[in-house]
């Protein structure tokens, strides 16, 4: 990661401090926004002018070359400096580093025009006003307010830019071009000490302001850099470990949801979290989803890191791409089956398979490599029916109403393993044809065409040809009493794997897929 904070660190190697990038993209962005300031003024005052010469006519109107000289290097300079910040093909300390140099420039720029504005205009009162006041008096305070600096590069910015007014003022009165009012560049000298110490004080409020945000995206010795998404309950950031090269991916209780529970409720919701890292981390199927490290942050935050997955979830893959071949969607069941097996075999139910959470990754040197997510619904099967306490939101049915088995709404059967052959009938379904089995137009509805309506086979709604096989297997998967299912994911895998096509899917045929599809989205390295 890229991003920079200014700090000594002792003995560190470095004078920047890393943050995430989404603060990284909003620093940068500020400083775009800096860089356009200068031309925006000026822009301004020539308006200005011109309303003044032609409408109002208090003073003259005067245009020389030199005016443009000064106004077109500004703006030149300027747009160069915000183009290459907003392209980004530097790294993020040279772009900070060139965001500083040109605030310094830019003060300098407007001491100079300042001396020019007194000599174009001899009137008493913009004179008077001139040699008194300098716009930098606003502009070292401003600045430092964008860019985020430690004590050390806030002093030695600030203070070049503070200076430069008297250091220029000085010279032009020295050399005889300009003359300003006597006591004027004292005054102006007192006035700009209190900039600065104002310039200082907020440029270390906001470095501390963004320190503070940086810690508190910390969970143990991961840094959090950008959120990847969020659903009922938890968040999902990429992360950064402090010795560790390797990316990773971090879940935590969303803050909203923990706000005003009481603690009884928190230590619940935390229990989820672990009861779903434990019940992963047993796993060991290449399919499901790897878990690295656990805790708990000192504000009683449940979290844990897995690993950092380059691709896309089936959710978003028919949304985005539409359905998918049929010898497709058995290569990617397949690899789910197999992860369920594993799971199956140790007595535990994933409970909530949907396409959201199963993700197709780009894996090493495999594409089209399946990675089952979210276990945070598992539960313990047991002999005889019974099973653990479910850590679910009280009242609630768990699961997705799309993707909902039947017996967890009408209670007529035990939920165990082939509860989850349901759901996966219902992800091929979706897969083949981009739609749900049913369609209702609320979660309520939807459930209760769960119960009791039979299924369109999906070789009617889509657009390939689908083998009969195929078609069975799948009606089979969505039977409403769990006997009529596949035995298990093992059989289900194998009854997939027998099913016939002209031309089966493998990995020639996917990293083509992926080569036209999403290798060409990604953004190129820096």
């Amino acid at each position: 990661m890229d991003m920079q904070f200014i700090r000594p660190t002792g003995s560190a190697t470095t004078s920047y401090d890393p943050l995430p990038n989404d603060l990284t993209a909003v620093l940068l962005k500020r400083l775009v926004i800096l860089a356009l300031c200068p031309p925006a003024l000026v822009m301004l005052g020539n308006l200005v002018n011109l309303f003044n010469s032609f409408v109002i006519r208090i003073t003259p109107f005067g245009y020389s070359l030199l005016e443009g000289a000064h106004d077109a290097v500004i703006i030149a300079i300027s747009l160069a400096v915000a183009w290459v910040v907003h392209r980004r093909r530097l790294s993020t300390r040279k772009l900070i580093r060139l965001g500083l140099f040109y605030c310094v420039f830019a003060s300098a720029w407007f001491a100079a025009v300042e001396c020019l504005v007194v000599i174009q205009y001899p009137s008493v009162p913009i004179q008077f006003g001139v040699s008194y006041f300098s716009f930098n008096l606003v502009w070292v305070v401003f600045f430092p307010a964008i860019v985020p600096m430690r004590w050390r590069t806030a002093v030695a910015t600030i203070l070049p830019a503070a200076a430069s007014p008297l250091i220029i003022r000085r010279l032009a009165q020295y050399n005889g071009w300009v003359e300003f009012a006597e006591g004027s560049i004292t005054f102006l000298t007192i006035a700009m000490i209190f900039s600065v110490l104002l310039g200082l004080a907020v440029s270390r409020v906001i470095y501390q302001l963004g320190r503070s945000v940086s810690e508190a995206r910390e969970m143990g010795s991961y840094r959090l850099e950008k959120n990847l998404g969020s659903g009922g309950m938890g968040e999902v950031w990429s992360a950064s470990h402090r010795m560790l090269a390797r990316p990773a991916a971090v879940k935590f209780v969303k803050h909203d949801v923990l706000a005003g529970k009481e603690p009884a409720r928190i230590e619940q919701l935390n229990q989820r979290f672990e009861h779903e890292v434990q019940a992963t981390a047993a796993l060991q199927s290449p399919h499901t989803v790897e878990i690295y490290d656990y805790g708990v942050t000192p504000e009683g935050t449940f979290y844990y890191v897995m690993e950092l997955l380059e691709g896309i979830d089936m959710d978003t893959l028919v949304k985005r791409y539409g359905p998918v071949a049929p010898e497709r969607a058995v290569y990617l069941l397949r690899q789910v089956c197999h992860s369920l097996h594993e799971a199956h075999r140790r007595q535990l139910i994933h409970r909530d398979i949907k396409p959201a959470n199963l993700f197709v990754c780009e894996y090493g040197e495999d594409r089209d490599f399946v990675k089952v997510l979210d276990f945070g619904l598992v539960k313990q099967h047991r002999t005889g029916g019974h099973a653990d306490p479910q850590l679910t939101l009280e009242g609630g049915v768990p699961g997705t109403p799309a993707y909902l088995y039947p017996e967890a709404i009408s209670g007529t059967h035990p939920i165990d393993h082939r509860s989850d052959i349901y759901s996966l009938g219902c992800v091929v379904y979706w897969l083949l044809t981009g739609r749900p089995v049913f369609e209702a137009g609320t979660p309520m509805a939807m459930m209760a065409e769960q119960v009791k309506s039979d299924p369109v086979a999906p070789s009617q709604r889509s657009e390939f040809a689908i083998p009969e096989e195929l078609d069975d297997l799948v009606l089979a998967c969505l039977a409403k009493d769990p006997k009529d299912r596949p035995a298990s994911a093992e059989a289900l895998a194998e009854q997939l794997a027998a099913v016939e096509f002209e031309r089966s899917w493998d990995q020639e045929r996917a990293r083509g897929w992926w080569e036209l599809h999403l290798d060409s989205r990604r953004p190129s390295s820096e």
